[in-house]
C-alpha cells in the first residue's frame, strides 16, 4: 500500500523547525498554553457574535445562520513568496478577462481550436445577451477570487477561479482586526503588510469601470437571508455607498434610478451580489423577485455598469478550467506562473472511464458547482455515496470534472485538546481596473477545515477562517530569527495605523452620500424609501417593547385594575379572555407577553436593524445585536434595558436617520393613545416636531397638514388618513 504523502506545514519545515518568516509566531506558540489559545478563540468568537459576523450553512436542514469559526493562530506567507502569487493572479485574471471579451466578440480562441466552442456554448453561464455589447471599459470580472492551495511539495497551485460574485473579503478584514486587537504584541513585532485599505481600493476599482466623473455606485443585494449579507452591508458601509435591493431600483428611459426620500437618484455602477439568472426578470428568469426589470436594456444602452458583468461565470466554469493555461499563452504569450491541478474531463470517454475506475481516489466536482456543494471526495466517502455519485456521472458526464485528491497544506490550529494541523487554502482578492491594471491586497482569506483530516474548507460547509499575514522578509537572516522589538515609546507606521483604525468609530458616522458634489460635506445623504420605512418600524417596535415591559411591571406589582386590563385587551389585541377572574387575566397576559408578543417584537427589531445596517453605525448595530443575544437567553427584561443604550446610540446617528426612527417611535405612541381613547394632543405635537424635520418641497409636507387636522379634530378617521398617507409615501415615493 502506498504511503500517503505528507502535507506541507505552513509554519514548520520537515525538521520540525519554524520557518524563518514564522519564527516570531513560533516562539509565541511555544510559550503560550492551549488554555490561553482557546481563551483567545473564545474572545474572537464573542467579537464576531457582537458584530454579527455570520454565514448561513445551507447544508443544514434549517439553513442556520452561524458564527464563522475563527482560529487565532495566523497563516504566514513570506513577502518574497507573495510576489509570485501576486504575479500569477494578475496574469491569470488578465487572460480570463481577455477570454471573456473574446467569446462575446471575435471568438478568436474558439476559431483557433484552442477552446472548443461546444464547451463555451454548453456552459450554463454563457449569456447570449452579452454578444456584441461594447463596454465603455472592456473588463468583465472586476472583482475576482482565485482559490489557491499548496501541494505536498509546497508549490502554490490554482484550485479554481471565482469570477461571478466571490465572497469572503469582509471576513479577511474582520480577521485582521481580531489579530490587531488580540495579538497586538505579536502583530506590532512583525512587518505585516496591510489589508485595511481594501474598501477604498474596491471603490476606486468600481469607479474606474466607467468614464463618468464621480459616478454613483450602489451595491445590489438579494437581501438579509443571503449567506453573505453581512459582507454586502459591511462593504456598503465601508465604501460609503447605498446598499439596495431590487425593489429599490427602477428603470426609466434605459436609465437606472434609486428611490430615495428626496426623489430619484440615478445609479451609474451596480456592484451586484446576485447571480445572473435573477438580475432582470425581463431578460432572464421571469419569476425572479430579486432583480430589476429592464436592467439589461439599460446595460446594453451603456447607461449603467454591472459589476461583475453578466455572463462572466462562463470563465470559471470548471469544464473550462483546464484551458486557462492555454488562454494565458494565447492572449498574453506567456507561460503560466501558477499551475493548474491535473484535471479529468468526464465528457471525454477515456477520461470518464478512468474517473469511474478510480472514484475512491479522486475528488469529483460539478462544473457549475460552488461553495463545496455537490462534491465527492473519494477517499472519505462511503461505498454507497460513491455508488450514488457514479450514477450521477453516467447520467450527465459533461456536468463533472475530477481531480486527484491533493493533501492540502496544513497550519497549526488551536483545538480543544491542543494544537493540531488542519488543512487550509487561500483566496486572494483581485481587482481589475478599467484601464487594464490589476490590484491585489497583500493577503487574502485563509479558509481552514476545522474537522480533523477534512479537506473541505468552504465556509458554506462549516469551515473556519484564519488571518493571513504577509510578512516582509527582506531583512530576515538566519542569524536573526525574529524582528527586533520596538522600544516602549516608539511606534512605527503600522502601529499608528492600527491605533487610528481602532478609534475610527469616533469619527463622523459613515453614510451613503449622493455623488457629483465637489465638496462631500455638501452632498446629501442617500436614504432609500425602503430603509426609511425600516427605520420607522424600528422606532415603532422599540417603543412597543418599552410599553409591553411597563405592562409586565404593573402586572407583577399588582397595581393595575381589572377594568384597565379589559380596556387593554379590547383595544390592543391581547389573546386573553377579558371575562375571567383578575388572577387568570394577569396570568394569561403575562404568558401572552412573554411567550408571544415580546419574542416577536425582538425578532422584528432584529429584522429592521438588519435592513437598516447600511445607514446606522457599527457600534449601534453591535448594541442591537446584544438585544437578540439577551432575548435568546430568555432575559427579556435585560433586553429591554439594553434598548435604552440602543436608543441613545440612535439619537447620535445622522439627523435624517434619527428623524425617521423618531417618527416611528412617536407614531407608535400616537396610535396607542388614539386606540385607547386617551388625550393625544401632546404626542401629536411631538410627532409634528419630527414631521417638520423631513425634506422640504416634497410630498412629506402633506403630513404636516394631516397632523394639524388630526390635532384639531381628535378624530380616529383623521388619524387613519395620516397613517395611510405616511404608508403610501414610503411605498410609492415622493
Amino acid at each position: 500500500m502506498l504511503k500517503k504523502p505528507q502535507s506541507f506545514d505552513e509554519l514548520q519545515n520537515g525538521k520540525g523547525q519554524y520557518r524563518l518568516v514564522a519564527s516570531s509566531v513560533g516562539n509565541w506558540l511555544d510559550n503560550t498554553s492551549i488554555d490561553a489559545l482557546n481563551h483567545l478563540n473564545e474572545q474572537a468568537a464573542d467579537i464576531f457574535y457582537r458584530k454579527g459576523v455570520t454565514f448561513t450553512v445551507y447544508s443544514d436542514a434549517k439553513n442556520i445562520e452561524r458564527m464563522i469559526p475563527f482560529d487565532i493562530i495566523p497563516r504566514i506567507i513570506a513577502a518574497s513568496e507573495w510576489r509570485q502569487i501576486e504575479a500569477g493572479c494578475k496574469q491569470r485574471i488578465t487572460a480570463l478577462n481577455a477570454f471573456l471579451h473574446d467569446i462575446y466578440h471575435d471568438q478568436a480562441i474558439m476559431k483557433a481550436g484552442i477552446v472548443p466552442a461546444s464547451y463555451v456554448y454548453a456552459s450554463g453561464c454563457y449569456e447570449p445577451w452579452m454578444i456584441g455589447i461594447e463596454l465603455d471599459k472592456p473588463i468583465y470580472s472586476h472583482i475576482s477570487g482565485i482559490d489557491l492551495i499548496r501541494d505536498e511539495s509546497g508549490r502554490f497551485c490554482v484550485l479554481e477561479d471565482n469570477l461571478r460574485t466571490p465572497s469572503g473579503v469582509s471576513y479577511m478584514l474582520e480577521s485582521r482586526k481580531i489579530s490587531e486587537t488580540l495579538l497586538s504584541d505579536q502583530f506590532s513585532q512583525s512587518s505585516i503588510l496591510g489589508v485595511s485599505d481594501y474598501p477604498q481600493r474596491l471603490k476606486s476599482c468600481l469607479a474606474s469601470s466607467t468614464s463618468k466623473y464621480d459616478p454613483q455606485i450602489a451595491i445590489l443585494t438579494p437581501g438579509r437571508f443571503n449567506s453573505a449579507y453581512y459582507e454586502h452591508a459591511f462593504l456598503a458601509h465601508e465604501m460609503n455607498v447605498p446598499l439596495v435591493h431590487g425593489y429599490d431600483l427602477i428603470v426609466e428611459d434605459s436609465k437606472v434610478y434609486m428611490q430615495g426620500i428626496r426623489g430619484k437618484v440615478q445609479v451609474d455602477i451596480i456592484y451586484r451580489r446576485i447571480d445572473d439568472p435573477y438580475i432582470d426578470p425581463l431578460a432572464f428568469r421571469s419569476d425572479s423577485i430579486l432583480g430589476v426589470s429592464g436592467l439589461m436594456s439599460a446595460y446594453r444602452a451603456g447607461n449603467v455598469v454591472i459589476v461583475n458583468a453578466p455572463g462572466t461565470g462562463v470563465a470559471d466554469d470548471k469544464s473550462l478550467y483546464p484551458f486557462v493555461p492555454d488562454m494565458i499563452k494565447f492572449y498574453l504569450g506567456e507561460e503560466p506562473i501558477l499551475p493548474n491541478i491535473e484535471t479529468y474531463q468526464c465528457r471525454k470517454p477515456d477520461e470518464l472511464k478512468y474517473v469511474l475506475d478510480n472514484l475512491d481516489k479522486l475528488v469529483v466536482k460539478e462544473t457549475q458547482g460552488s461553495g463545496g456543494y455537490g462534491m465527492l471526495i473519494g477517499p472519505t466517502s462511503t461505498k454507497q455515496e460513491i455508488s450514488d455519485y457514479r450514477q450521477r456521472l453516467l447520467d450527465n458526464p459533461a456536468g463533472f470534472i475530477a481531480q486527484p485528491t491533493i493533501s492540502l497544506s496544513t497550519n497549526p490550529t488551536a483545538v480543544s485538546d491542543g494544537i493540531a494541523p488542519r488543512h487550509i487554502d487561500l483566496r486572494p482578492f483581485i481587482l481589475s481596473h478599467g484601464d487594464g491594471s490589476v490590484d491585489i491586497v497583500p493577503g487574502g482569506l485563509t479558509r481552514v477545515a476545522m474537522v480533523e483530516g477534512s479537506l473541505v474548507v468552504n465556509s458554506s460547509q462549516g469551515g473556519g477562517i484564519k488571518d493571513t499575514w504577509i510578512i516582509d522578509d527582506s531583512n530576515l537572516t538566519s542569524s536573526s530569527r525574529q524582528m527586533v522589538k520596538k522600544s516602549d515609546n516608539q511606534l512605527d507606521k503600522q502601529s499608528i495605523e492600527a491605533i487610528t483604525a481602532s478609534h475610527s468609530h469616533y469619527h463622523d458616522p459613515v453614510q451613503p452620500l449622493e455623488a457629483g458634489y465637489e465638496n462631500p460635506d455638501n452632498a446629501p445623504m442617500i436614504l432609500l424609501l425602503s430603509t426609511a420605512n425600516h427605520l420607522v418600524w424600528l422606532g415603532r417596535y422599540s417603543e412597543r417593547l418599552y410599553y409591553y415591559d411597563s405592562i409586565i411591571k404593573q402586572l407583577v406589582k399588582g397595581n393595575i385594575k381589572k377594568t384597565q386590563l379589559q380596556h387593554l385587551i379590547n383595544h390592543l389585541g391581547f389573546n386573553v379572555d377579558p371575562n375571567q377572574p383578575l388572577k387568570s387575566i394577569k396570568a394569561q397576559m403575562l404568558s401572552d407577553l412573554e411567550q408571544d408578543k415580546i419574542p416577536n417584537i425582538v425578532q422584528s427589531i432584529e429584522t429592521n436593524v438588519q435592513e437598516a445596517k447600511g445607514v446606522i453605525g457599527k457600534d449601534t448595530a453591535e448594541l442591537y445585536n446584544l438585544i437578540k443575544r439577551l432575548s435568546s437567553a430568555g432575559t427579556y427584561r435585560a433586553a429591554t434595558l439594553q434598548l435604552h443604550a440602543c436608543n441613545a446610540a440612535m439619537a447620535q446617528e445622522h439627523p435624517i436617520v434619527t428623524c425617521f426612527w423618531q417618527l416611528g417611535r412617536h407614531f407608535e405612541q400616537l396610535e396607542r393613545t388614539v386606540f385607547l381613547n386617551e388625550d393625544s394632543v401632546n404626542i401629536s405635537l411631538e410627532f409634528k416636531h419630527w414631521i417638520n424635520k423631513l425634506p422640504e418641497n416634497t410630498r412629506w409636507r402633506e403630513l404636516i397638514r394631516l397632523t394639524n387636522q388630526m390635532i384639531k379634530s381628535q378624530q380616529l378617521s383623521d388619524f387613519q388618513l395620516l397613517s395611510k398617507e405616511c404608508s403610501t409615501i414610503l411605498q410609492q415615493g415622493v
